[in-house]
C-alpha cells in the first residue's frame, strides 16, 4: 500500500513542478506555488487540473498553446540518459555559430548586437586556447553605490559591537564565577 502511495505522491510532485513551469514547459500564467499546490490537491492530477481550467467559465487561467505537459512528465520519469562513452556524448569545443548566436540573442531575445559580438570574440579567442574561460570573464563587476557601502559598513560595525558585548559578558561571568565561594569547602 505504501509503495502505491509513494508513486502517487511522486506523480503529484512532478505534476506540481510542471504546473509551476520547468525546463521542459512554460508555467501557466497567474499560477504560483500556493495555487498550484491547491489545484493538485483538489484535482489529484495535472490532467484533471487542465480539464478544470479548460471548463472554467470565468477563464481565470490560460494554458499556453500546445503546452506539452504530458511529454514533460515523460521526460521526468524516463530521461534520456546515456553512458559517458556513448557516441552521442562525444562533445567537442568548437567555434560558435556566430550568425546563429546573433540571430537568436539579438533577433529573438533583444540583446545588443555589439555586446553579443564582443562576447563572441572572447569566446572564439578561448576556443583557440583550448581552455574554457571563467564565467566572470564575460561580465564586468558593478560597483556598489555609496548607500550600499554605508549599509555594509553599518552592518559590520553592528556585528563588531555585538561580538564585543558578548565577549564582555563572558568575561564578567568568568569573574563572577571565580569570586563566588564554593559550596562544601
Amino acid at each position: 500500500m505504501q509503495l502505491g502511495q509513494s508513486r502517487a505522491n511522486a506523480y503529484q510532485f512532478i505534476d506540481l513542478c510542471i504546473l509551476l513551469g520547468c525546463d521542459y514547459v512554460d508555467p501557466i500564467p497567474k499560477i504560483g506555488p500556493n495555487t498550484a499546490l491547491k489545484l493538485i490537491r483538489e484535482h489529484g492530477s495535472l490532467e484533471a487540473v487542465v480539464a478544470a481550467i479548460e471548463k472554467d467559465p470565468k477563464k481565470k487561467y490560460n494554458i499556453p498553446v500546445d503546452w506539452p505537459y504530458k511529454e514533460a512528465r515523460e521526460l521526468f520519469f524516463n530521461p534520456d540518459v546515456r553512458p559517458a562513452d556513448h557516441e552521442a556524448c562525444n562533445f567537442t569545443w568548437d567555434a560558435p555559430d556566430l550568425e546563429g548566436l546573433i540571430k537568436f540573442l539579438v533577433g529573438e531575445k533583444g540583446f545588443s548586437e555589439d555586446r553579443v559580438r564582443n562576447a563572441a570574440q572572447k569566446l572564439q579567442k578561448n576556443v583557440k586556447t583550448g581552455q574554457q574561460a571563467r564565467l566572470e570573464g564575460f561580465f564586468k563587476p558593478v560597483p556598489k553605490t555609496g548607500e550600499q557601502k554605508a549599509s555594509l559598513k553599518r552592518k559590520h560595525e553592528e556585528k563588531l559591537a555585538e561580538q564585543k558585548k558578548a565577549k564582555k559578558g563572558t568575561e564578567k561571568a568568568k569573574k563572577e564565577s571565580k569570586t563566588k565561594p564554593k559550596m562544601g569547602a
